[in-house]
């Protein structure tokens, strides 16, 4: 049995048409024993479950990818004139690791110098300190960096690890909500990952603050039997028609990139 719960969008949503130009904004993730990419578009606002190291092995695989030029399925300009997009990385919970940027950049084929200097990397201790970030210095930030992809790991750990009033707590959270869905709408897509142990925590405490916020959801699931990884899909288009795939793969599939 699922533990995601599919957050749908308010009723006022609908297809979105793109032009030939902003489809091409869009990263398509290849990975081993997915029949089909993962396609993710500027605009979508994603959420990633499952235990730590999976989910940020999946962030950081795709942080890399977005480096990749347009040719290769990423967010950077085929001419060279043209100004490269940088990844922000907002660390809510202590859990990224710089040398996996590096040992994707290396399978990817890109200089890892580069890498490291386009992945800009905040890290926040607080609650507080996580909400004045998204919320007020982020703008700023996207701007300044020419920010594609915000990737924030963990981004409700601190809420249920604190010790934090439910009712001040779930107006911090629709802060962060109401920020993330309006910086979206500026052709920035938004990732973020919650831990599988937490799903349900949040979801009964938020249910009624997070609906609004994501349009797709990655689920991995490891088995405890065997290394075998359950990998869930979810896309919701509007408001009646959701796309789900499921597949099987193994850790390493999350690993290797195919030339």
């Amino acid at each position: 049995m699922s533990h995601l719960t599919i957050f749908n969008h308010p009723s006022h949503y609908g297809p979105r048409f793109q032009n030939a130009y902003e489809y091409l904004n869009n990263v398509r993730l290849e990975i081993r024993g997915l029949r089909s990419a993962i396609e993710l578009e500027v605009n979508d606002i994603v959420c990633v479950v499952g235990i730590s190291e999976l989910t940020n092995i999946l962030l950081t695989r795709i942080g890399v990818c977005c480096l990749l030029p347009r040719r290769s399925c990423g967010f950077i300009p085929n001419r060279t004139s043209s100004p490269n997009s940088n990844v922000l990385v907002i660390d809510a919970g202590n859990s990224i690791d710089v040398y996996q940027y590096v040992e994707f950049g290396r399978r990817y084929g890109l200089d890892t110098r580069q890498v490291l200097q386009r992945v800009v990397v905040t890290r926040v201790f607080t609650i507080y300190q996580l909400v004045h970030l998204i919320v007020y210095n982020l703008p700023k930030m996207i701007h300044k960096f020419n920010a594609k992809l915000i990737l924030i790991p963990d981004l409700f750990d601190m809420f249920i690890q604190d010790q934090i009033d439910i009712k001040e707590a779930k107006s911090l959270i629709k802060e962060i909500v109401d920020a993330i869905l309006i910086l979206s709408r500026n052709n920035v897509l938004f990732i973020t990952s919650i831990l599988l142990n937490n799903l349900l925590s949040i979801s009964d405490l938020y249910y009624k603050t997070l609906p609004p916020l994501f349009n797709k959801s990655i689920e991995i699931i490891q088995s405890k039997s065997s290394e075998r990884l359950t990998v869930k899909i979810n896309e919701k288009f509007c408001k009646y028609v959701t796309n789900n795939r499921k597949y099987f793969i193994s850790k390493n599939d999350l690993l290797i990139v195919s030339k």
